[in-house]
């Protein structure tokens, strides 16, 4: 089978959401917050489902600083909410499905016929179960905002779908297109691709 235009359009745009899902799981820049120290100074704090930029630790003085640095939890079971732990599961299994799926569309492009009708629509399914998980995932990230830690950098008013005085970032933007994109391009393989027509030649017998 040999790509349409629509299956070039899909390809590509399957590329950009993949990739969109992936940046904005990964950078921690998801719902932004603020540490205010006793002094009243002010330092933001953001938050992804397993990386976050700013946290206060006790010092040797048993003093509190603000370590300004992004990096994940040390190990998994230290992501503060169990919810955060089931999302960072689901938006992660979306989107290395949906990476792999936007190379195969990008492959056959480039090579003719490695695309057979069943294929297609197995990818439609699997993009479809990428694009759930991923939604899926970004859907139940709100239940974590009420672990302590999200509650001091939120005012001490964040809970279960209440954001207090966070506010969202981009990195939870683009996760969530890149989700529905992908849902949507999964719409779009039933017409991606066009069957490859055979001709087998006849011999004519003469009398």
């Amino acid at each position: 089978m040999s790509a349409t235009c629509v299956g070039k359009f899909w390809a590509v745009t399957s590329f950009v959401a993949s990739v969109a899902t992936a940046a904005g799981f990964y950078f921690p820049y998801w719902i932004q917050g603020y540490y205010v120290t006793y002094d009243g100074e002010k330092f933001p704090m953001y938050f992804g489902t397993f990386r976050r930029c700013s946290y206060p630790r006790l010092t040797q003085d048993d003093l509190i600083e603000v370590v300004d640095a992004c990096g994940r939890y040390t190990t998994f079971l230290d992501i503060p909410s169990v919810w955060w732990q089931i999302s960072t599961i689901s938006i992660g299994t979306g989107a290395c499905l949906a990476l792999l799926i936007s190379l195969t569309g990008l492959i056959s492009l480039c090579i003719r016929d490695i695309i057979t009708v069943k294929i297609a629509r197995t990818i439609g399914l699997a993009q479809t179960a990428a694009g759930l998980l991923v939604g899926g995932g970004v859907a139940i990230y709100p239940n974590g905002w009420s672990a302590v830690e999200v509650r001091q950098a939120c005012g001490g008013f964040s809970e279960p779908y209440v954001l207090g005085d966070c506010a969202f970032c981009w990195a939870f933007y683009m996760t969530s297109v890149g989700g529905g994109l992908s849902l949507l391009c999964a719409a779009f393989t039933c017409h991606a691709f066009h069957q490859k027509q055979h001709y087998r030649s006849v011999s004519a017998s003469h009398v």
